[in-house]
């Protein structure tokens, strides 16, 4: 099986611990390894390392070789000389597989997030793949979802297709719907969490985005003449920054008549933000999540990340802290979404910080 795994996300979130050249899928948010080493030893039990590929960027390239080791040949590693989304990356790597194995499925996943219930997976995902391989259809991944979460987009499946009770024709997609909505879904049923994970061939996704997004299409047309020589990397750089910086599911699959869902009833966690990484840790008995050495005192309901020194903490409630070498984030837990703001002010002001 063939897996693409995207790894050229900035991470902004996650600031003051993801930075510009050491993002996100570099952290180790879970105790456990980096988000994409987890990332990686998952795919291991699908897809061979010949069958295994990774977008990054180029700003990023060096500390994901450093990072992946042997695990991925090298050529198997392509980075992109400009962010533009996820829609082109999703192009430019149909390019690629077609061009070295053919019009063979494949699945796309990211490289940030936390999956559990390896048995339910690798079924799950095998079926997709191979309900891809026989279809022309665009296979997206839906999680059964356990709460009334407004953090995520949502899919509305309809009818059962295929031969198990596992694939669903898709009636919509809903992005981040408010609280009250999201309640209503999760009680009326047939709603699912949008994963951000996908299967097809490479032939179906390029039809797509001609139809679609024809301005990517007539990039990636251009981009496809140094595919499988050794002028790709110039050929990107002279022409991937003209491809227009759309995501995939809003360019394409939201507007697609050909959309299945896959369901996943296995643990998932995009961990997009501080708050969300409470769900990887223990709270201790007044609700903390710590990481690192700490002294608290009559302090509750907080999230304390810190790997270098003692945090101590006294009458705190609901208030997260991140320390970093040299940056320290603090901030109530119901506004990490801002989180971004601050390096964008950074951005703005040419700081080094981001």
């Amino acid at each position: 099986m063939l897996s693409v795994i995207m790894a050229g996300g900035i991470g902004e979130r996650f600031w003051p611990l993801s930075r510009r050249r050491r993002p996100k899928q570099l952290l180790d948010l879970t105790g456990r390894g980096s988000m994409i080493a987890l990332t990686l030893s998952r795919v291991s039990e699908l897809s061979k390392p010949e069958e295994t590929f990774v977008l990054t960027s180029v700003e990023q390239l060096d500390a994901i070789l450093q990072e992946i080791g042997d695990v991925v040949p090298r050529d198997n590693v392509i980075s992109e000389p400009v962010g533009r989304n996820t829609a082109p990356s999703v192009g430019l790597a149909a390019l690629v597989i077609r061009s070295r194995v053919g019009d063979e499925p494949f699945i796309v996943l990211p490289a940030d997030h936390v999956v559990g219930d390896a048995d339910r997976y690798n079924a799950t995902v095998k079926g997709a793949a191979y309900y891809a391989s026989a279809n022309d259809s665009l296979v997206t991944f839906g999680i059964t979802p356990t709460r009334p979460e407004t953090g995520y987009g949502y899919i509305h499946a309809g009818r059962a297709v295929g031969d198990t009770e596992e694939l669903f024709e898709v009636n919509s997609f809903d992005e981040k719907p408010s609280a009250e909505k999201a309640a209503d879904y999760l009680e009326a049923g047939g709603y699912y969490w949008n994963s951000g994970m996908f299967a097809w061939r490479p032939s179906v996704i390029l039809k797509a985005i001609e139809r679609f997004v024809p301005a990517l299409a007539e990039v990636l047309a251009r981009i496809e003449s140094g595919v499988g020589t050794e002028s790709l990397d110039d050929v990107l750089k002279s022409t991937y920054g003209e491809a227009p910086s759309v995501s995939i599911d809003y360019g394409v699959m939201e507007k697609a008549d050909n959309v299945v869902m896959a369901s996943g009833d296995f643990y998932w966690n995009d961990v997009g933000n501080w708050e969300s990484v409470r769900e990887v840790y223990e709270e201790d008995g007044d609700g903390n999540v710590v990481i690192g050495d700490h002294v608290l005192i009559d302090t509750k309901n907080c999230t304390i990340f810190s790997s270098d020194c003692l945090v101590g903490a006294i009458g705190l409630d609901n208030v997260v802290v991140v320390k970093s070498k040299d940056a320290i984030l603090v901030c109530k837990r119901d506004r990490v979404h801002q989180v971004r703001d601050i390096v964008q002010w950074l951005k703005k002001n040419k700081s080094e910080l981001i």
